[in-house]
């Protein structure tokens, strides 16, 4: 029996075709998750990282919800219609440490 033929006949079957299909989210899934069942922590413990306070968190809050992070963010604005609606992207000057001054005041 070719692989045609066999093809044909899961396509023909619709039950054995939605078990084929589960069969294969399930292998999935499980390829997916049972690692994580293994790791002591998924998040990764950093240095110098500490939780929000409730004022950072109420802060953050008002920053989402007012859409601040929509022109104060590091999201690179590739496309024409972004830059026409939020404008370019905003810069960091750049500042030459040589003799103690800026490269704007030369």
């Amino acid at each position: 029996m070719s692989l045609w033929t066999r093809h044909q006949i899961i396509e023909k079957n619709s039950i054995l075709l939605v078990i084929g299909i589960l069969l294969v989210i399930a292998v999935g899934g499980i390829v997916e998750i049972a690692p994580l069942f293994y790791l002591k922590s998924t998040i990764e413990k950093v240095d110098g990282m500490r939780p929000y306070t409730p004022l950072e968190m109420a802060g953050r809050a008002i920053y989402i919800r007012e859409g601040c992070y929509t022109c104060h963010s590091q999201m690179i604005r590739p496309l024409r219609d972004e830059v026409e609606r939020y404008g370019p992207t905003s810069g960091t000057p750049r500042i030459s440490t040589t003799r103690g001054r800026s490269s704007r005041n030369r």
